[in-house]
């Protein structure tokens, strides 16, 4: 009788794809006519791809001869062939269902080079794809970029069970996050840490910033979560935050060429229950008209004390696929409420005081009454139109607006016995963007070399209101060990809604020309993007504006990328990057004014190789970027000046792929040099920059177990170095281990494939200071146990 699940170990499709399409993966078959659930049995022993079919679908159907030396698919194509039966891929398995309940093509992969606006393949394994999104450069697979980029899958996100970037963040060795936005009061949303540098609300939707909501955003309706390190001011423009370490891109889900409908339920902390439906369908003659719809809920204790987190989002992406023509329209509404959320910046130390243990992540600080409520509204519409074969223009237009509303105390901490001094404040503020973005591409040959071709125009505006009128409405003693717990204050008379205080424009138009010889051995990308940057504020009592600053700056990009070999590519790359100016901190002397952006250069060399199944690659880069000093003064007051340089120069390797048989690997390791440069009189020259581990290192494994068949165990081990926090490297906080664990089993139920997931974070409840912006610093979030349930119908 056949298996319902065959009992060999689990391989995705995209594995066997990669393999067909790439290396000489072939099986023998040698089949002569016999009942189709022996055949398909067979094909598995023979392939080591897994199959699984309910018997009771195969039962009196007989599979044709099959003989020669063919590729998998070639293999089962011909097996199922008149049988009215169709492949599909679903998690980590292949299952056989009938032609019409297909949601994915067996094969949806061309032997042609990628287009710049084709989604890239999966890579074996299933969690990375062979490509990502270069911005104006359009999609590019990863031996063919010049750059350190790394593209998460939509397969890693519902194995891992992820529901924030940070989550997804957690896999790469050169990321490290500073604070979430799930679990955060306020305005940094989800931040990180990328080749040491900071990156605060700059995250790209579809290519383009001022789209996403601003403080998170559930990743179960991305289909890719990509992260590029270092400056991309010419791929990407200039990003309304900082964005000097890198750029993290959410790639929106379509719509498939044939149905799904997947529902999940989960379960994760203390006692959030949630959902999650997806659901996808085409239609027209040609199936060129696609609707992808996305509904996530979430609610429920945390696994902090008297933490609830309440969220609901909703996306619909509709899509057409002419001959000539692509269209596309993005669009999503988002609330979230947390009540007794973590302060926004962590926690402060004063000045001088040894930094004491970190606070256990279960143990609440906040008080109860606390509260972070935000609503972002979003849309995108972009448009493509084949001028020729080898022309296209293009053209975009979305907006994002997003309200929030604070109630939180900073706290401080006042000595190294963890006491304390909390301020409350109520904070309504908002962030609405308007983003536009036009432009061409195509390529033409001349004397025997390639040019590709691009040419874009950009704006971005950002109207921003926030008001401190309400900053120290209470405050009480406190311990980040034994906290007090006081009463609420009253916000009798306080606004709901913030005035306008400052409205940022960013207009840039770049070219970049990508030459390539004929063999495309050698390519050579060149390009510079204009970057204008124009800051107003607002006086919040007239509404007079004034203009802080109205300037302008050149980002170049020179790139050589050279293949020793197909699978084999070594690459260099100068390129600039652009982020606003630093806004001195309450306290200095100089509090609240504004400096000019600030300009980071990035040189890097690497190579990248590919195995068929798995690959590495390594990078050398140095970074520097201007950076800003507390210069204390003679009287004791003290003034915030940006004079000096941070420069970083590391080593990056990274991997992932499955480099056997039912074994699959991600990860790498990050040793950076970060030191102060320049500094004013010389004060801090070499010192360490505050808040860059020097060694960061991502192990993640999933092995799919021998005579279960269907059931994958996971773990990954997550390392980081000790930092400094303060200029004069006075200070500084631990290193840090923490171990994750999961598992996970596909099967079929009711004909319906279903898999069941488990997962540990923190797996040994350890307690340390996990990052921090200067002297704030975050606790490590506590251990948090996840379960989910997905069923396709």
């Amino acid at each position: 009788m056949p298996h319902a699940l065959p009992r060999f170990p689990l391989a995705p499709l995209s594995l066997a794809v990669a393999l067909a399409l790439t290396t000489p993966a072939w099986v023998h078959a040698q089949s002569t006519g016999q009942p189709l659930g022996d055949a398909l049995n067979e094909f598995s022993s023979v392939s080591g791809i897994p199959v699984a079919f309910p018997p009771a679908l195969v039962a009196g159907k007989t599979a044709p001869a099959v003989t020669g030396t063919l590729t998998p698919q070639q293999a089962l194509a011909r097996l199922l062939a008149g049988s009215g039966l169709e492949a599909q891929q679903q998690g980590a398995t292949i299952i056989i269902v009938r032609a019409a309940e297909s949601t994915l093509p067996l094969v949806s992969v061309a032997a042609s080079a990628l287009q710049p606006d084709a989604l890239p393949a999966v890579y074996a394994g299933g969690q990375v794809a062979d490509g990502s999104r270069l911005g104006l450069l359009g999609n590019r697979e990863v031996l063919d970029t010049p750059f350190s980029v790394t593209s998460y899958t939509a397969e890693l996100i519902a194995n891992q069970q992820a529901v924030s970037v940070a989550d997804v963040m957690a896999n790469d060795p050169a990321v490290r996050t500073v604070s979430y936005g799930l679990t955060n009061a306020a305005g940094a949303g989800d931040s990180f840490m990328i080749r040491g540098f900071y990156v605060q609300n700059s995250v790209l939707f579809d290519g383009m910033y001022g789209i996403a909501p601003s403080r998170t955003l559930p990743v179960e309706t991305a289909e890719r979560v990509e992260v590029l390190k270092g400056p991309n001011a010419l791929l990407n423009g200039m990003a309304p935050y900082d964005a000097s370490g890198g750029a993290i891109n959410l790639v929106p889900k379509r719509a498939g060429d044939t149905p799904l409908t997947r529902l999940t339920a989960n379960y994760i902390g203390d006692g959030i229950f949630g959902s999650h439906l997806d659901l996808s369908r085409r239609f027209g003659e040609r199936q060129q008209w696609g609707v992808r719809v996305n509904g996530v809920y979430r609610n429920g204790d945390t696994s902090t004390d008297h933490q609830k987190l309440d969220l609901r989002a909703f996306t619909v992406a509709i899509d057409y696929r002419g001959e000539r023509l692509r269209a596309s329209l993005d669009a999503g509404h988002q609330t979230m409420n947390n009540q007794a959320p973590q302060g926004a910046g962590g926690l402060g130390f004063a000045d001088g005081i040894a930094i004491p243990a970190a606070p256990d992540g279960r143990r609440q600080t906040a008080q109860d009454w606390e509260y972070a409520h935000t609503k972002s509204d979003y849309a995108l519409g972009k448009l493509e139109y084949d001028l020729a074969p080898a022309w296209t223009v293009y053209g975009a237009a979305g907006y994002s607006n997003n309200r929030f509303t604070y109630l939180s105390t900073d706290i401080y901490v006042t000595d190294s016995a963890g006491n304390a001094q909390a301020t409350a404040y109520y904070w309504p503020d908002f962030n609405d963007y308007r983003s536009v973005q036009g432009g061409a591409r195509g390529s033409v040959t001349v004397a025997g070399l390639k040019h590709q071709l691009n040419l874009t125009s950009a704006y971005l505006k950002r109207e921003h209101g926030y008001t401190v009128d309400y900053y120290g409405i209470q405050s009480f003693d406190t311990n980040i060990y034994h906290p007090s717990f006081v009463g609420a204050p009253s916000l009798a008379g306080f606004a709901a809604d913030a005035a306008k205080t400052d409205q940022l424009e960013l207009g840039s138009y770049a070219i970049s020309d990508t030459i390539s010889s004929t063999d495309e051995r050698i390519v050579v990308t060149l390009g510079a993007r204009r970057q204008n940057i124009k800051y107003l504020t607002y006086d919040s009592s007239n509404g007079a504006a004034s203009v802080t600053y109205d300037q302008g700056a050149t980002t170049p990009v020179l790139a050589v990328l050279f293949k020793l070999r197909p699978n084999l590519s070594l690459y260099g790359n100068y390129i600039e990057g652009l982020s606003q100016g630093d806004t001195a901190p309450i306290g200095t002397t100089n509090a609240g004014q504004v400096f000019a952006p600030k300009e980071s250069k990035q040189y890097e060399l690497g190579a990248k190789v590919d195995f068929g199944r798995f690959s590495a690659a390594a990078a050398l880069f140095q970074i520097s970027r201007p950076s800003g000093l507390i210069i204390a003064n003679s009287d004791g007051s003290s003034t915030y000046k940006v004079d000096g340089e941070q420069r970083n120069r590391g080593l990056e390797l990274t991997f992932f792929g499955e480099p056997a048989p039912g074994l699959r690997a991600l990860g790498g390791v990050v040793i950076t040099d970060a030191r102060l440069t320049h500094t004013d009189g010389g004060l801090y020259d070499d010192n360490l920059a505050p808040n860059v581990s020097r060694r960061q290192l991502n192990l993640g494994t999933e092995y799919d177990w021998p005579g279960v068949a269907g059931l994958t165990v996971t773990a990954r081990l997550t390392a980081t170095s000790s930092q400094v926090i303060d200029q004069d490297n006075q200070r500084s906080i631990p290193g840090w281990t923490r171990w994750d664990a999961g598992a996970r089993y596909a099967t079929v139920a009711w004909s319906h494939p279903l898999t069941l997931r488990a997962s540990v974070s923190n797996l040994l409840a350890r307690t340390y200071w996990a990052s921090g912006s200067g002297a704030w610093l975050y606790p490590a979030q506590p251990r948090t146990v996840a379960l989910s349930a997905s069923i396709d119908f």
